[in-house]
């Protein structure tokens, strides 16, 4: 099977793109370009027919459907048919926020329980339909951040293992500079495939291991 592509040229010409039910970590710093890679892997999966499961911790669903919109992809088509938000930001700030046909409000980053029923349910929704699906994590850190880093391990093995099993594919981004060595090593050890992401002289660059197709070398992503 042809693998996702992510909307970079040179990234999928030299990987063919992302390798279905594969766990992928995204690495870099908040300058790296992380967000990028993710909103054109989005953009490019939900043209190719592929179903997306979005698990927001550091912003709303409507500053997500913003941005979005703000980078010229329209994802209001997509929305609740093949794009499904679980958004474990707002009720921190807004007790009040509801659920809609296209996003469900949880309860915070304490409750990794309740996430993992949520994403479960949301995921089992899109295989009945017969549709590839994608969990996207955006982003790991704030989940390190509140909760004791091993207990986001065994969170990580569960639904990953599970995601598997199912056919989904996993990627999860986690700022470097946010966390210790020893962090980046675990979360690396529960990844079947890396892409680290920098940004010098004004370019981005990437690399990738762990699949048939490595670039263990920087390369431009343009």
């Amino acid at each position: 099977m042809e693998g996702i592509k992510t909307g970079f040229k040179s990234f999928d010409e030299l990987t063919g793109g992302l390798d279905y039910r594969k766990v992928y970590a995204l690495f870099g710093d908040k300058e790296s370009g992380k967000e990028q890679f993710i909103y054109n892997l989005v953009r490019s999966a939900l043209a190719s027919k592929n179903a997306i499961v979005y698990v927001l911790t550091s912003k709303s669903y409507s500053d997500l459907i913003n941005e979005f919109n703000s980078r010229g992809i329209n994802i209001n088509q997509y929305l609740g048919a093949d794009f499904k938000i679980l958004d474990d930001f707002s009720r921190t700030n807004s007790p009040s926020a509801t659920d809609n046909s296209y996003a469900k409000i949880l309860n915070g980053p304490l409750d990794l329980t309740g996430l993992s029923v949520s994403l479960s349910s949301t995921n089992s929704d899109f295989v009945k339909d017969a549709k590839p699906v994608i969990n996207i994590f955006d982003n790991l850190s704030n989940l390190l951040i509140y909760n004791n880093p091993l207990t986001v391990y065994r969170f990580l093995q569960f639904i990953c293992g599970k995601a598997k099993l199912a056919g989904i594919t996993t990627l999860f981004s986690v700022d470097t500079g946010m966390h210790k060595q020893d962090v980046i090593e675990t979360i690396k050890n529960l990844s079947d495939a890396i892409i680290d992401l920098k940004l010098e002289d004004g370019k981005r660059y990437f690399r990738l291991s762990g699949t048939s197709k490595e670039v263990l070398q920087f390369k431009q992503l343009e």
